[in-house]
């Protein structure tokens, strides 16, 4: 199960972004791959380590709105059983 993280941050750094979503998410954060960095169009895509499905859009409702950098962040669950990338988060101009 994955979710999509948005609306990070220019100012902040790659390793900045998975440090946060790191000790914000625990152990559900199998694996953090984060995305043009320093633009204003950054996300991050984030495996969910959790047994159920439910979980991701559980997660992703909790997580909406925490602030990083003081910008709150935008956060959705990729619909369970799709094997595809996660989409592109909508760009900012």
């Amino acid at each position: 199960m994955k979710i999509i993280v948005w609306n990070i941050p220019e100012s902040c750094s790659e390793q900045e972004v998975r440090d946060f979503l790191g000790r914000e998410l625990g152990h559900y954060a199998k694996e953090i791959e984060v995305f043009e960095q320093g633009t204003p169009n950054a996300y991050a895509n984030v495996d969910v380590d959790a047994d159920e499905p439910y979980v991701a859009d559980i997660i992703a409702q909790q997580f909406n709105g925490k602030l990083l950098g003081g910008v709150p962040l935008q956060v959705s669950a990729v619909p369970f059983g799709s094997n595809e990338t996660p989409p592109t988060p909508p760009r900012r101009e």
